[in-house]
């Protein structure tokens, strides 16, 4: 019983999604293998490592504070939609004729655009060095969803969209968020119950395993490899809504205080005088769970040497092994 429990399985994530949780549309199941379009193998996910020009004005009697968010990628899970079938090709769009809250999931070529606030908050595309040479890049819906929401309100001047690959029939994984979240609160519950250090690090080691295998489980849907699903279009998808998530609610929190940085996708670091002014909000711009329960609130980073162990290599399988049983 030791060996399970300080050296557990990966978490199964993605057989759940094929065999427990699985995204129909009018009872039929989805296309779990559909052709890979040639957007797939282009596609840019927002992803940054930045820091705010305004940060070098802080007094240094100013505390900062870097905080990320509580289960970001499976908050996106639950929000997201995603293509049932196969993308088709769709060709130039008319960004003024779409609408944000309607946009079909795939793939948009968009151009590139110069961002006018990058001293107040890193560009909605992120800071890759690929921006620096791309005039067009491909991005997945929640990506462009931002852009035109800021179309909309004339902080982008415009959008261009020169080609697209998207699905008017869509599905999304609300039932499989819904039981990875149950996992998650077990997990966490194991966590908070145990009293020895043996026994706290043996919990966290499940956690940890927990959240490879709901990360592995959108890795395997790039390739297809060991599973059932290759559905890369789902795995963007879902990377670009946490980024695009993430990015708002650093957009909105701009709004109280400077952003001193903002890496990882989902760490900000702000002034704690900041945040408290911020949270006390009418209409907070970002909202505080320092347990790590709620999806998508804010909790103070963790320090990396109080961080499980990585994972042993060879413990790691697509099976679902007993370690989970107990919160499933």
């Amino acid at each position: 019983m030791e060996a399970e429990t300080t050296n557990p399985r990966m978490f199964a994530a993605l057989r759940i999604l094929e065999k427990q949780a699985v995204p129909t549309l009018y009872g039929r199941q989805p296309f779990w293998r559909a052709p890979v379009t040639p957007a797939s193998g282009k596609v840019f996910v927002p992803s940054w490592n930045w820091r705010g020009v305004r940060s070098l004005d802080i007094p240094a009697t100013e505390e900062s504070i870097t905080l990320d968010y509580n289960g970001a990628f499976l908050a996106a899970l639950g929000s997201v939609q995603v293509a049932h079938g196969e993308l088709k090709h769709y060709g130039e769009l008319d960004a003024w004729n779409l609408d944000p809250r309607n946009v079909l999931p795939g793939y948009y070529l968009v151009d590139n655009f110069k961002w006018a606030f990058d001293g107040t908050i890193v560009s909605p595309l992120g800071d890759s060095a690929r921006l620096r040479n791309d005039s067009r890049v491909w991005v997945a819906a929640p990506t462009l969803v931002l852009l035109l929401e800021l179309l909309a309100e004339g902080t982008l001047a415009d959008v261009i969209v020169s080609d697209a690959y998207a699905s008017e029939r869509r599905c999304d994984f609300r039932e499989w968020s819904k039981r990875l979240k149950v996992a998650r609160n077990g997990l966490l519950d194991n966590v908070a119950k145990a009293e020895t250090e043996d026994a706290i690090r043996a919990a966290k080691l499940r956690y940890r395993a927990f959240k490879e295998g709901y990360g592995a489980a959108f890795s395997m849907m790039l390739t297809g490899e060991k599973c059932q699903t290759r559905r890369p279009d789902w795995a963007h998808a879902v990377y670009a809504q946490h980024a695009a998530t993430s990015w708002r609610k650093a957009w909105r929190f701009s709004a109280v205080g400077p952003l001193i940085a903002m890496g990882n996708t989902d760490e900000i670091t702000v002034l704690e005088a900041d945040l408290r002014k911020a949270v006390l909000l009418p209409k907070p711009p970002v909202k505080l769970d320092p347990t790590g329960r709620t999806l998508g609130h804010l909790k103070v980073k963790e320090d990396e040497e109080d961080a499980p162990a990585p994972l042993d290599p060879e413990a790691l399988d697509y099976v679902m092994s007993d370690d989970f049983k107990d919160v499933l």
